[in-house]
């Protein structure tokens, strides 16, 4: 496993563009966000996945997410809400907090491809029409898992 400067190069990275908390309370979270510490609007999109996969099997989890501007990034809150979620057991296992960094990236199928090829499992994936998304499992590299994705653009 590459764990120096050269991993992010190895994976075909850019910079982060987004930073994802898991929250028990979607909406409540968002409207403390907004009005204490002014970061908001949020939008609450609906977005189905098809073929998702947890720990590498199929899976029917399903969670709801909130997405403001924060900065440059992206500010994701993702509240599971049907088993089984990484969402559910980032909760258990540590509470609400930091889940993950994601990316954008061109190619999903190709990054996950060198993932695999450097020992990267994938803890957590699903498609959409025009992509999907990948929960790689980064943690002990990193501290946090990476989210790799592919999608027409920014959800904010």
């Amino acid at each position: 496993m590459c764990v120096n400067r050269d991993f992010k190069a190895a994976l075909g990275l850019n910079d982060p563009c987004q930073i994802c908390m898991v929250v028990r309370d979607l909406h409540k979270t968002a409207e403390y966000y907004q009005k204490v510490l002014g970061i908001g609007p949020f939008v609450f999109p609906e977005i189905k996945y098809d073929n998702i996969t947890y720990l590498g099997q199929p899976s029917e989890g399903y969670w709801e997410m909130a997405f403001a501007r924060f900065g440059k990034m992206e500010l994701e809150f993702s509240c599971p809400v049907k088993s089984p979620s990484i969402y559910e057991d980032f909760l258990n296992e540590h509470g609400e907090g930091l889940q993950h960094l994601g990316f954008d990236v061109p190619d999903l199928d190709a990054t996950i491809a060198q993932a695999t090829e450097l020992g990267i499992k994938v803890l957590m994936s699903g498609r959409t029409p025009v992509g999907g998304f990948a929960h790689l499992d980064t943690t002990e590299y990193g501290g946090t898992i990476f989210e790799v994705f592919q999608r027409p653009g920014p959800r904010v």
